[in-house]
């Protein structure tokens, strides 16, 4: 199966892009921890209920080790850490975080590999996530 496309055309006028059209990509649909716990289970010894119970504890503790500054590491998933947004201050010492983080996020950076010019992996090159590696897209008929 491919990803499904349409165009959209771009509407900021204040931007140099205004008026030209562009791919996105169509979301048919969402697959939560139950159903990819099912899926698993089709393809292991484990339960559904038991990998949900693994899904479910990974969750829990990988909050825990980001709320301890560690960065989280899935090898083949990707890299999760927490980061805070702020408001900038003048001077070192006017900084209060009460006042100034404004939030704090997930950010989360796809497990990636650099391929070279002829498609090989290499040390240099532009980065391919592991994700998109051999997806294919579609016009969407809908």
């Amino acid at each position: 199966m491919a990803l499904k496309i349409r165009l959209k055309q771009y509407k900021n006028s204040s931007k140099s892009s205004y008026g030209k059209y562009y791919a996105e990509t169509v979301q048919l649909g969402e697959v939560h921890t139950a159903d990819l716990a099912r899926q698993v289970s089709q393809n292991t010894t484990f339960r559904p209920g038991e990998v949900k119970g693994i899904i479910d504890e990974l969750v829990a503790v990988m909050t825990r080790e980001m709320q301890d500054g560690h960065a989280v590491v899935i090898d083949g998933l990707g890299r999760f850490r927490l980061m805070v947004e702020s408001e900038g201050v003048e001077k070192a010492s006017d900084f209060n975080i009460a006042r100034h983080v404004r939030r704090i996020v997930c950010k989360f950076l796809p497990a990636a590999h650099r391929k070279g010019d002829d498609g090989e992996r290499k040390a240099t090159g532009r980065k391919e996530q592991l994700f998109s590696e051999g997806a294919d897209v579609e016009w969407y008929k809908g």
